[in-house]
């Protein structure tokens, strides 16, 4: 239990640090200026986090999870202490790519640990603990953003994390005692490793836009292809290489190749509901910063209590039923958030939301645990990182895709809307041209009603297209789910001698 704490605690700070900051943001700018580079602050914490997670999976299938774990924690707090002393955006960038990358070891070897100290029944169960606090930290997450900010100092968002990684660490430290036999050393795979670093930088670049929604500028579409053409030579050099970052063996795996496509399809669903729904009822319901937390809410209410229900249906009805239901589940929910407009009740999107969470902790467990059993202890945490790595690309990718749509579907009745809620005031309009301005309650306090009313309706017009791309994910997670193999979980584990 004290090991399964410590992974909890480092998972919890790695999740919390991707949404603390949000709020934060605007008092930063003001003490350090750099508002242009303010996407940065968030995109170089992903871009880190996701890139390094395959490799870094590897380096514990190798070195062993512990000495893995504890140098991600080491990044995590160094990237902590650094950013709370930041005098200048540049720095603060630098030292958020940091903790990006100790948060790239902490999330996927956390959960990989787990997989290694508990047998099937139990892995089973504790794995939901983890889809809990993913839902946690994105709830409570800007929530202490702006209490540590309005009552301490913004750089406490950062230090605030330090003695409870240290706790961790500690915890790990001490109780987590691994015995394996290490494999003969084999010539690292640098090309491999360069090329997946290189390809997956310029491919994420290309889709957070700056931060933001993507372009068709040159610059974007020359990363997009550039990085599909490292990504391609990857292949084919992991293919021949002594030993690779991501063992394309893996693919041959049914149960591996199945679970890689459902967890881009989970991915887009759960970032897709964390990211619009907060801007629709926020946005178009004239909701607040409360209202919308308690609607996400709801999604880490339904994810523990599907992971806790599945984790002991996935024993008794196997896998594959278990995810058919969790993903039937996402596609519910995601219908319920189709007709969704300025009429539409708060209870309502709770319920859809909720209902989106249950699909989630059906779906997340089954296809973890699946992995966890399928795989040799010597290739379980680059099948772990690569579950994780998934569901992060499929969110980033679906969150610039329904960006782009929603940029595309504002059009002139957002534009002639904000106009006439702006009334003369350019500063307001300028705000406006953002639809996220509407989050902020001091904008929507300058708004008269008539005119909220407006350009509420024009703003939940505009982001029907981005259920829909919910809704599309939602019904390829089923496709998925529809192919994973028959037969009760047992009959799935690999038979080689696990490592304690």
């Amino acid at each position: 239990m004290l090991i399964t704490l410590a992974t909890l605690i480092g998972t919890f700070l790695a999740a919390l640090d991707s949404t603390v900051v949000g709020t934060a943001m605007p008092t930063v700018i003001g003490e350090l200026g750099g508002l242009p580079l303010y996407p940065w602050v968030f995109a170089s914490y992903l871009l880190a986090a996701t890139v390094t997670g395959p490799i870094f999976g590897k380096l514990s299938d190798t070195y062993g999870r512990k000495p893995i774990y504890l140098t991600g924690i080491f990044l995590f707090l160094a990237g902590s202490v650094l950013a709370g002393t930041s005098e200048t955006m540049g720095g603060l960038i630098a030292f958020r790519t940091l903790q990006g990358l100790g948060a790239g070891a902490v999330q996927p070897v956390a959960v990989t640990i787990m997989g290694d100290i508990f047998e099937l029944e139990s892995r089973a169960r504790v794995q939901g603990l983890f889809g809990a606090v993913w839902g946690i930290s994105a709830v409570l997450g800007p929530a202490v953003g702006g209490l540590i900010t309005d009552y301490v100092s913004w750089r406490w968002v950062f230090y605030v994390n330090v003695p409870f990684g240290i706790v961790a660490a500690i915890l790990l430290a001490v109780t987590l005692t691994e015995s394996f036999e290490r494999r003969t050393a084999l010539r690292p795979d640098y090309l491999g490793t360069a090329l997946l670093t290189g390809g997956l930088v310029a491919v994420l670049l290309a889709l957070l836009g700056g931060g933001g929604a993507p372009s068709l500028s040159a610059s974007t579409l020359t990363l997009i292809f550039g990085g599909l053409a490292a990504l391609a030579l990857f292949v084919a050099v992991e293919g021949r290489a002594e030993d690779p970052v991501v063992p394309l063996e893996l693919f041959g795996s049914r149960i591996f190749t199945v679970s890689v496509f459902g967890n881009l399809a989970i991915g887009g669903v759960l970032f897709g509901v964390s990211v619009y729904v907060p801007l629709f009822v926020q946005g178009s319901l004239g909701g607040t910063a409360v209202t919308a937390g308690a609607a996400v809410a709801a999604l880490s209410i339904g994810w523990p209590v599907a992971s806790f229900v599945g984790g002991r249906m996935l024993l008794k009805t196997g896998y594959r039923s278990t995810l058919l239901l969790g993903s039937a589940l996402m596609a519910i929910g995601a219908v319920l958030c189709v007709p969704m407009n300025q009429e539409t009740s708060l209870a309502y999107v709770v319920l859809a939301v909720f209902v989106v969470g249950l699909g989630l902790g059906f779906t997340s467990t089954s296809y973890l645990v699946s992995i966890q059993n399928a795989v040799p202890w010597s290739q379980r945490g680059s099948a772990t990182s690569a579950m994780v790595f998934m569901r992060t690309v499929g969110g980033s990718v679906a969150v610039a895709v329904m960006g782009a749509l929603l940029n595309y579907s504002l059009g002139a009745r957002y534009e002639y809307a904000a106009e006439r809620a702006a009334g003369g005031d350019a500063d307001l309009a300028r705000l406006l041209a953002d639809p996220n301005a509407l989050l902020q309650p001091a904008i929507q306090e300058r708004i008269p009603t008539d005119s909220y009313a407006e350009i509420s309706g024009a703003l939940a017009a505009a982001l029907s297209p981005t259920f829909w791309v919910i809704l599309a994910l939602g019904l390829g997670a089923v496709v998925a789910a529809s192919f994973f193999p028959r037969g009760q979980a047992k009959d799935f584990i690999n038979r080689e001698e696990d490592h304690e």
